[in-house]
């Protein structure tokens, strides 16, 4: 196992392959300035090539930040008008990196390429020499590499490295491994390429629901760099959701791993990109689904307002979240509901709560916490 494992954002590049998302400049300079506050390895900007427009976008940002230490990464094919323009938007960043993609897989090769191996092969040489001349850090990412052949995989990443590929990057393209599947994939190509001067990076998608522990199992079995998004958007599914991973890192392996992120700017960050996309995550969404932290059982609130390790292993505050909190309704206690209008300055004696605790679970009611008149009203009409 790798320490100081590095985080790679893809949220502006594959994070925008969401249906519905395409970023303006406005959006791309807002998330960047917050990504780097994060203090994130390397930010994907985007895809230069895809568009005129997107070029100039990318050029923008490696323009506005140019004094900062974050690697700002740009993604292009094994072409060589990609490489040219994906250098021109990026070259006055202070730390470059492009990313070149080649499919690995026999499936991707005929239909995204329609060329023989050979041919592929001949493709990322020229494309990486090209690169070599104007970059100094190059990632190689095989798409589809867990449904490749393994020996061309292994050819592919060798013709990559020996041109001057310093990251290679093995992509579960279509979320289709299971988390032993993809860690021994990762450990295979670790111990063919057998230097430490090459990072191992996993980037996984979501479409079985896998690719936190994907991305956890790479980590255990070599793998120096994650590539993931905020909230987990992306294609289909999804990317690896990077607070989940993050999170995951700071309980498991705090002893083992350590990482500069600041945790603190997660919630933030997260909130920022649902406002800027117009996607809100899900209620029980791991880390900042609006229920996480949030507690209806009677049993379950007596425990949290005692001690919230009880039923929160992920300490909310070290994320920028309040945690601990009391959802009142017919499932709650008198201990909680004592503490919920303790909380809002409500006093009520024993008997009204008496009353209470009965009126909420007869009636089913659920009480939001931002409604303070009409707990009140509740409360008033408990005598009469």
């Amino acid at each position: 196992m790798i320490k100081n494992i590095k985080f790679q954002d893809t949220t502006l590049r594959d994070g925008e392959q969401t249906p519905g998302i395409a970023y303006s400049l406005q959006d791309k300079i807002v998330m960047t300035d917050m990504l780097c506050k994060l203090n994130l390895n390397s930010i994907e900007l985007g895809f230069p090539a895809a568009s005129k427009e997107e070029a100039e976008i990318v050029k923008e940002i490696a323009v506005r930040n140019t004094g900062l230490n974050n690697i700002f990464c740009v993604f292009a094919r094994a072409i060589e008008s990609d490489i040219d323009i994906a250098y021109e938007s990026i070259k006055e960043a202070n730390c470059q990196r492009i990313q070149i993609v080649a499919p690995a897989s026999d499936l991707h090769i005929i239909h995204s390429t329609r060329k023989d191996k050979a041919s592929l092969l001949k493709d990322v040489e020229i494309a990486i020499q090209f690169a070599s001349s104007k970059f100094t850090d190059i990632q190689f990412t095989a798409q589809d590499a867990p449904r490749a052949d393994i020996n061309f995989l292994k050819e592919l990443i060798g013709v990559a490295i020996k041109n001057g590929a310093k990251t290679i990057c093995l992509p579960d393209t279509a979320g289709f491994c299971l988390p032993q599947e993809y860690g021994e994939l990762i450990k295979n190509i670790k111990e063919y390429i057998a230097s430490d001067k090459i990072l191992l990076a996993a980037h996984c998608h979501n479409d079985l629901g896998l690719a936190v522990a994907n991305t956890i199992s790479a980590i255990e079995a070599g793998a120096g760099q994650v590539e993931c998004t905020i909230n987990g958007i992306g294609e289909r599914a999804g990317n690896t959701p990077m607070e989940e991973v993050a999170a995951i890192m700071n309980l498991k392996y705090k002893n083992s791993y350590s990482n500069n992120i600041n945790l603190k700017y997660l919630k933030k960050t997260s909130a920022i990109l649902e406002s800027v996309i117009n996607m809100k995550v899900h209620f029980n969404k791991p880390l900042f689904g609006r229920n996480v932290f949030l507690h209806s059982s009677g049993m379950h609130q007596k425990a949290i307002i005692e001690n919230k390790e009880t039923f929160e292993v992920i300490n909310a505050e070290a994320f920028g979240i309040e945690g601990g909190k009391i959802s009142i309704g017919k499932l709650s206690g008198s201990a909680g509901i004592k503490y919920f209008l303790d909380k809002l300055d409500i006093s009520i004696n024993d008997q009204e709560l008496k009353k209470l605790v009965f009126l909420i679970k007869k009636e089913s009611i659920n009480i939001k916490e931002f409604d303070i008149n009409s707990i009140k009203k509740i409360i008033s009409n408990l005598n009469r």
